[in-house]
């Protein structure tokens, strides 16, 4: 028997979008789901936008005023009694058996609380798409473990499955935080416990295109202070987990750098090369960033 999920997909002023997320939904292989679409401000209601076919299909929830990628998904989380969901961003789309192969995975054991599937990358206006698998094969020896976790950082919330009772216990996602909320839930998730699994087979079409994505702010600020929020908040987790830390520390430190926090990049990277001594790559920035921020410092006292 298939599990029975609903996808929640997450959706403003992006109606072409939106029409290849949801098709992609309906046309399933696997008939076993329920979708919802929150409407987050959508200038045009999304309700005007879909065919009657499609209306039949999904349930909508509008929001006059927007409230933010956060709190769009925890409000489709809340709207629905599935043992499962997929968030899906309107920019993505699933492939043909997507469901079922993320049904298969749901059933295996040790039982999952966190499914997440193979990417594969559209760049929009370049005709190029990159596949990324979904980390090492699952086998019950390594659950949860580094070389399983390290390939979870690839994934995004977009395309994951989530039993819904372990998602609401850790209260969902951070509505104060406007990026990095995939994350921080996927952290605390695994800190409580929570079994997180691949589904390499399960294929999301992620898109790269010019355009804001729903999860993205663009003020440099924000995303400094998002990103180091969760890396405050899970360290204790993080330090355990010395491969999934030095890949997330390593990106988080270097967004800081390309975006002048200077300081803040130097102390992530001392952190990442404290709990990972042999990243050869986050030894090599620690030695070259502290080097240019004495040369700048010499300059500056030198004028």
């Amino acid at each position: 028997m298939s599990t029975q999920f609903t996808v929640i997909i997450t959706t403003k002023n992006r109606p072409n979008y939106l029409q290849k997320a949801l098709n992609s939904v309906i046309q399933q292989t696997s008939q076993h789901s329920h979708i919802i679409i929150v409407d987050d401000g959508s200038d045009v209601p999304v309700s005007q936008q879909l065919k009657a076919a499609q209306h039949q299909q999904c349930k909508i929830l509008r929001n006059d005023k927007s409230v933010g990628v956060s709190a769009a998904r925890n409000q489709g989380a809340q709207a629905t009694d599935t043992e499962w969901l997929i968030f899906l961003d309107d920019d993505d789309w699933l492939s043909d058996d997507f469901l079922a192969k993320m049904s298969d995975s749901t059933k295996a054991m040790p039982s999952p609380d966190l499914v997440w599937p193979s990417r594969t990358m559209m760049y929009e206006n370049k005709g190029v798409q990159i596949s990324k698998r979904a980390s090492v094969p699952f086998s019950p020896e390594t659950q949860n473990s580094d070389e399983v976790l390290a390939g979870l950082f690839d994934a995004t919330s977009s395309g994951m499955a989530f039993r819904r009772s372990s998602l609401l216990k850790v209260g969902g996602f951070d509505e104060g935080l406007t990026v990095s909320e995939d994350r921080d839930l996927i952290f605390k998730l695994l800190a409580n416990g929570y079994c997180a699994r691949p589904e390499q087979n399960a294929v999301l079409f992620f898109r790269i295109h010019e355009g804001p994505r729903l999860s993205q702010d663009e003020k440099a600020e924000r995303q400094a202070k998002a990103d180091l929020t969760v890396l405050s908040r899970h360290r204790q987790f993080l330090s355990s987990h010395p491969k999934l830390a030095d890949r997330f520390m390593g990106r988080v430190a270097k967004r800081l750098w390309e975006n002048g926090f200077y300081k803040d990049a130097i102390d992530v990277i001392n952190l990442q090369c404290h709990i990972s001594p042999f990243s050869l790559r986050a030894r090599k920035r620690q030695i070259g960033w502290n080097l240019l921020t004495l040369f700048k410092l010499g300059k500056s006292l030198a004028s």
